[in-house]
């Protein structure tokens, strides 16, 4: 299962802006108690758009290869 965490706004190189989305994925362990456990973490543009994680304030989008900053 995959919730939503937060979401960043950020500006590119080109100066254009964007709003990063952070998910966290959560795992049911199939035999023990039923609670979720952390996953791993994902992150894409609004518009669907796959994004890496570089450091707590870049990100890269794959596409275009493009750096985005959070801004503020």
């Amino acid at each position: 299962m995959r919730k939503e965490i937060t979401r960043y706004q950020c500006i590119g190189d080109s100066g254009r802006e964007y709003t990063v989305i952070e998910y966290q994925n959560f795992m049911r362990p199939q035999s023990g108690p039923a609670q979720d456990v952390l996953g791993t973490k994902e992150w894409f543009l609004s518009d669907g758009r796959d994004v890496n994680f570089i450091d707590e304030n870049t990100f890269q989008i794959l596409r275009t290869d493009e750096f985005v900053r959070k801004i503020g």
